[in-house]
């Protein structure tokens, strides 16, 4: 599979994820942003908007980590124009991304259910 095999938007996902990546932690507060995590970026085909899905290492900081990125758009996306070299700029969206949470619990029922089963342990 080649470079022309992925599609324009998925590139330039991509490219946006590790600018951001870069970008929050060089040029937001360290105290609001040393904690998150960029884990994925979709953007439109159109290239208007970008889905930016964030983690923290703590959960209950989701709202202020989502309140900082929201407060700080603009300038993250001046950040990503300069790198991008593309007229266009999609409009960046934070969404907490809670799979992480999800994979954890879903993992503790399968140990808790495996630990309730004595046939278990015989295979």
């Amino acid at each position: 599979m080649g470079y022309r095999d992925f599609k324009r938007s998925d590139r330039v996902a991509a490219q946006m994820r590790r600018t951001l990546a870069i970008a929050i932690h060089q040029n937001l507060p360290d105290e609001d942003t040393s904690f998150i995590t960029i884990s994925d970026v979709e953007v439109t085909r159109d290239l208007s908007v970008a889905k930016v899905f964030i983690n923290t290492l703590d959960p209950s900081q989701e709202k202020l980590a989502l309140k900082t990125l929201r407060l700080n758009a603009k300038q993250l996306r001046h950040v990503i124009a300069r790198q991008l070299n593309s007229r266009k700029v999609p409009e960046l969206r934070f969404q907490y991304d809670a799979s992480l949470e999800y994979g954890q619990k879903i993992e503790h029922l399968i140990q808790k259910a495996r630990a309730s089963d004595p046939k278990f342990d015989e295979e």
